[in-house]
This record gives C-alpha cells, sequence and structure tokens, in this order.
C-alpha cells in the first residue's frame, strides 16, 4: 500500500498554477522594466532577478539538453504574451551572450566594476550615458549612448546600445570605456522599437 500523500504536496493544478505566477510576478516577469521601474522604485533586485532567470533561459539550448532547450523555447515565446520586454531581452540574449567577438584586444584589463554598476542602473532606468572609447584599432572617440543591454562573450562584457553619434546600433566592450557618466533624461518611449532593432539586425546576421 501506498503511503499517504503528505498534506503540503497535496496541490491542485489551480493552486500549483497560482504560486508559479506569484513567482513569475515576484521577479517582475509580466510587466516590463520601465513600468517595473516607474511603479516600484525600490525593485532593483526583482529587476535583476528577472533578468538572470532570462539569461538562464536563453543558455539552454547551450547544455547539451534539447528537453531543457524546447522548454526554455516555449516560456521564451509565452513572455512574447506576457511580457514583451522580457520576450525580447531573452532573444537578444540567446544571440549574444556567448557569441565569441571576431576581433577583440587580449590584453586589457577586466571591465571596471563601478562602470558595470553605473550601465546597469543606466539601463534599469533607460537613461544615456557617455564615454571616451578605445576601439580595436587604437582610435578614440567620445559616444553617447542610449544602453539597450549587457552581454557576456568569452573575452570581456560588452554593451549593447544605440549610439546618437553613429546613428546606429553598436556593440562596447566595457573595459575599453573611459570616464563614464550618466546624461540626462530618459528613453523609456522608446526602449521596446530600440530593442526590437537591435534584435532584427542580430538576428538577419545568424
Amino acid at each position: 500500500m501506498r503511503p499517504g500523500r503528505p498534506a503540503h504536496l497535496a496541490l491542485t493544478r489551480r493552486a500549483l498554477g497560482t504560486r508559479l505566477a506569484g513567482f513569475a510576478a515576484a521577479i517582475g516577469f509580466g510587466q516590463s522594466a520601465a513600468t517595473s521601474v516607474s511603479a516600484q522604485p525600490a525593485s532593483t533586485v526583482d529587476l535583476e532577478l528577472r533578468d538572470a532567470a532570462l539569461r538562464g533561459l536563453a543558455l539552454a539550448s547551450h547544455r547539451g539538453d534539447p528537453v531543457a532547450a524546447a522548454a526554455a523555447e516555449a516560456a521564451l515565446a509565452r513572455l512574447t504574451e506576457t511580457d514583451p520586454e522580457a520576450a525580447l531581452l531573452g532573444r537578444i540574449y540567446q544571440l549574444l551572450d556567448v557569441r565569441p567577438a571576431t576581433y577583440w584586444h587580449g590584453d586589457l584589463p577586466a571591465a571596471a566594476a563601478a562602470d558595470l554598476s553605473a550601465l546597469h542602473g543606466a539601463l534599469r532606468a533607460s537613461q544615456p550615458v557617455a564615454f571616451g572609447y578605445t576601439d580595436l584599432s587604437g582610435q578614440q572617440t567620445t559616444r553617447t549612448v542610449l544602453p539597450l543591454a549587457l552581454v557576456h562573450p568569452p573575452q570581456g562584457v560588452k554593451l549593447l546600445a544605440w549610439c546618437e553619434e553613429r546613428r546606429g546600433f553598436r556593440q562596447f566592450f566595457v573595459r575599453a570605456m573611459q570616464g563614464l557618466t550618466l546624461g540626462e533624461g530618459d528613453f523609456s518611449g522608446d526602449r521596446m522599437a530600440l530593442l526590437q532593432g537591435l534584435l532584427d539586425q542580430e538576428a538577419a546576421r545568424g
């Protein structure tokens, strides 16, 4: 005779669904980052958990487990309905969070922790940033950009952004930035369109 099921495990499907929905809401799924920031100024931890969950889903296809990969793909597809911004970020992470850079300098130091902290804050607030940048040829320029995402290829952390000077999407190694400063205002009203444009560009590259 089978032992009785413990009372604390006797969950109906509806109750389980309610718990899962509550967990998803707790980490920020189902609402855009811009909405979360404006409605809950102190919800930084929730947004970070949301981002970590998205990166986990994006990396599922690299783990050699087709079942887990299919489940992650289904979850990202569902986010298109419930949290469109998260769905776009998840697709961008799938394409770029592990893609090696074609060209890079191997002798540069790691990205500065202070710069990464400032960029994470700017991403949450949809806030422009400015910095000096030394490209792979050694040329130094000053850039003002609208930050969209951070990705982590093997060569170092990169910022994906809309560059105001070049009027296009660009990628910047954070370790090659100098004098990072936060700009005025926010671009939250344009963020979704910019994320979609970035995703379309990178998807076309394959």
